[in-house]
């Protein structure tokens, strides 16, 4: 139906024009040529709006050594689609922690334009990466940013959303000296391993190994059999897990490895780490009880350790003179302080001839009923600050330091008022015993006074004295909510002739905020939802150190308000705390004057679908009738003959027929009262006059002048509409303009 049909028919009728004429010369009545049918004519395919949720998505689960695989099926009308991951620490037990919440999503691609994406996580898999230790979520929403549709919901945050890495075995061991045929290598399991690769090479570096066996996914030990000449050779040996589809994991590390050796002398005894239970900061003390020599051959000593952490051997110290008995390993690497370190030795004997024999490893490690092991003392390896029940206090929290089983451990909390501060001021001091119960989450907590960052350390009380870790990781309480966040509602923001509506013709919104009471957040982030309580994506990629953002919403719809949640942020980019969503964060941008005709057209075409006169033929349509909105008020027509032709006049008060979303809590999309009037001449040609005003009510206020519309034949045939729009408080958004006669019409 064309804007001012309802001035049309009347005319029509009134210039004695059947309907028959009318009809033939719409529709050429030529019978002998194929035709569309009617239903073709009028059938119109509704209008696509917004996108489905992208459904059955599938993450590969430990497939792949350095990637994650995601597929999902495809949604209608979608061009590309946007990928968010969020990263989990695993547990003990290799499951995450926790299920993220939106707020831990970050954007990983965006306009993927098929519906299955790699994630490289890896692109070198080691046996060390971090990585093989995490569960990564994953979130897909479906896009077509070309069209202006708006994007879909993310699919649903849950386990079936997560995927891991194919991860090596954790561990791997070769004997040493205790058989002389064979040399027993063992692993640990991987989870849906169909066979294990076994290499083999004599170079410590790893280079020039060469695969010498494999075996089924159920058996994770191999003894590899040697020929007279191999026996008393160091071999290192790696492992790889296989799958069924035949995924392929990283390699594990090197285990070294020999067989026993006719002659071999007896292992150290009596090995220990005196200074083992965190008495030293940097160094761990090492002794033993010396092997007998003999003048015959030379004896040395070789030292290595693991820790609770990996199984490989690191050589600590090879060629210790064999009248030796002690040794101070100060190699241990800062970043590992926080793990249990277990000793061995190897006893050299060299004879007068040149030949070199080995002694099995020291039974010492951690399976040894008495291990040498030690650790050095250590600040606490997890710290974090989480909300008390008050502003002024928080929680810090901590894992123990290793060793707590052992050791009795105390710990201080120091404050700063800068990230790069001393942390000299001591609010904490000498936490322990009875004060502190460790929680079931394997953490302590205790109450302090909110100050801007922390830092933990380990007391350790020793027979020379007392002893003190090094600083913890800073950590800092996450910035309560920011205050008073307020979404513009169809505003001018400062000057609209600084933005560029998308192709709805919509342009943006600004989201402005305030700090919280006594806080200075570092910075902000912006998040975006077309729902109160889900869906949140974030919009700002970087993080906002000012108090607003522009949102330039590539994809806003007229007629779709967006809630928009800010989040506090401190120096090291945490944050969780945002504000509550109210009808203040509820926003949406002002829009073009042609999209402001076009959405206020549709309640001005509604209305007359309502009017009887209106559509009847001839005299018929002459007089007045009155109907009301669906919603509110009425609209009311009358048609008189003027002179020789007819005047129409159509009068709207308080009118309306839709809310915003059909929602009536959200208001109504236009209310309108003022004049929508025509007035033409017996030859069907004549103008249209009054002024129909949305009023401050309406989702966009503003108001259409009908006096530069010219009727041609019947039927609008030129001129414009002049169109002024407005925000909530009735001030001038884009002031008058003209909009084509042919807007609406498309």
């Amino acid at each position: 139906m064309k804007k001012i049909a309802f001035s049309l028919i009347i005319l029509f009728g009134l210039l004695n024009l059947s309907c028959y004429s009318w009809y033939e010369d719409k529709i050429n009545m030529d019978t002998k040529t194929q035709k569309f049918s009617l239903w073709e004519l009028m059938y119109k395919e509704p209008e696509i709006t917004s996108l489905d949720a992208p459904k059955q998505l599938m993450v590969s689960k430990g497939m792949y050594s350095g990637s994650i695989k995601l597929h999902w099926d495809e949604v209608p009308y979608a061009t590309s689609y946007r990928i968010e991951r969020a990263v989990v620490e695993a547990d003990i037990n290799g499951n995450a922690a926790r299920i993220p919440d939106e707020g831990d999503f970050e954007v990983l691609k965006k306009q993927v334009y098929s519906n299955n994406y790699i994630d490289l996580i890896l692109a070198d898999p080691k046996e060390s990466n971090l990585e093989y230790q995490k569960k990564y979520y994953y979130r897909v929403s479906a896009e077509n940013i070309n069209r202006g549709l708006e994007s879909s919901e993310f699919t649903q945050i849950s386990n079936e959303s997560s995927g891991w890495l194919l991860s090596p075995p954790a561990q791997i061991e070769a004997a040493k000296g205790e058989n002389e045929e064979y040399i027993a290598v063992k692993w640990s399991p991987v989870q849906n391993a169909s066979r294990y690769l076994i290499y083999r090479g004599e170079k410590e570096n790893g280079f020039g190994m060469e695969q010498i066996d494999s075996v089924l996914g159920n058996i994770t030990s191999y003894n590899n059999y040697l020929n007279q000449s191999e026996k008393g050779i160091e071999f290192y040996y790696k492992i790889c897990a296989v799958l069924e589809s035949g995924s392929q994991s990283a390699f594990t590390g090197l285990a070294m490895g020999y067989s026993a050796k006719s002659g071999a002398p007896a292992a150290p005894t009596n090995i220990q780490v005196t200074n083992g239970m965190a008495e030293s900061l940097d160094t761990l003390k090492v002794t033993w009880t010396a092997v007998n020599s003999s003048a015959e051959y030379t004896i040395t000593y070789n030292l290595y350790r693991t820790s609770s952490e990996e199984s490989i051997y690191t050589l600590v110290r090879a060629n210790i003179p064999g009248a030796t008995t002690a040794f101070e390993d100060a190699s241990i690497p800062k970043q590992k302080t926080h793990v249990k370190y277990y000793y061995y030795l190897q006893t050299v004997k060299k004879t007068s001839d040149g030949e070199t024999f080995k002694s099995p490893f020291s039974k010492t490690g951690q399976d040894s009923t008495t291990p040498a092991v030690g650790w050095l003392l250590s600040a606490p390896k997890n710290c974090e600050v989480i909300d008390s029940d008050n502003n002024t206090e928080v929680i810090v929290k901590w894992t123990p330091a290793v060793g707590y089983e052992d050791v009795n451990y105390f710990y201080n909390i120091y404050s700063s008022d800068t990230l790069d501060g001393d942390f000299s001021t001591n609010i904490k001091s000498m936490l322990g015993g009875s004060e502190l119960t460790l929680g079931e989450d394997g953490y302590y907590s205790t109450k302090v006074l909110r100050e801007p960052f922390y830092k933990i350390t380990t007391v350790r009380i020793t027979s020379n004295g007392t002893l003190e870790s090094d600083l913890s990781q800073t950590i800092a309480p996450a910035p309560q909510a920011p205050q008073n966040v307020v979404a513009s509602k169809t505003s001018a923001l400062d000057g609209l002739e600084k933005y560029t509506p998308n192709t709805n013709g919509v342009y943006p919104v600004m989201i402005t905020w305030e700090a919280p009471e006594g806080e200075t957040p570092y910075a902000y982030y912006v998040y975006r939802s077309t729902k109160p309580d889900s869906s949140f994506r974030k919009i700002s990629d970087k993080p906002v150190q000012g108090l607003s953002f522009i949102d330039e919403n590539e994809t806003a719809r007229p007629g779709t308000p967006y809630y928009y949640k800010v989040v506090s942020l401190n120096m090291l980019i945490q944050g969780k705390n945002s504000n509550q969503q109210t009808n203040d964060t509820l926003g949406y941008g002002a829009l073009t004057r042609d999209q402001w005709f076009r959405e206020y057209n549709k309640t001005v075409k509604k209305s007359q679908t309502k009017l009887t006169l209106m559509h009847k033929a001839s005299t018929d349509a002459l007089g007045s009738e009155s109907k009301s909105g669906d919603l509110s008020g009425s609209v009311s027509y009358n048609a008189a003959m003027q002179g020789l032709g007819a005047r129409i006049t159509m009068h709207y008060e308080n009118y309306a027929d839709f809310y915003v979303l059909n929602n009536p809590a959200m208001g109504f999309y236009f209310i309108l009262t003022g004049d929508t009037n025509t007035t033409a001449n017996m030859s069907a040609n004549g103008s249209m006059d009054g002024t129909n005003r949305a009023l401050l009510s309406s989702m966009y206020p503003g108001y259409a002048k009908y006096n530069g519309l010219e009727i041609k034949g019947g039927g609008a045939g030129g001129g414009y509409y002049v169109v002024c729009t407005q925000d909530k408080n009735g001030n001038t958004v884009l002031s008058e303009g003209n909009v084509s006669w042919t807007v609406g019409e498309e």
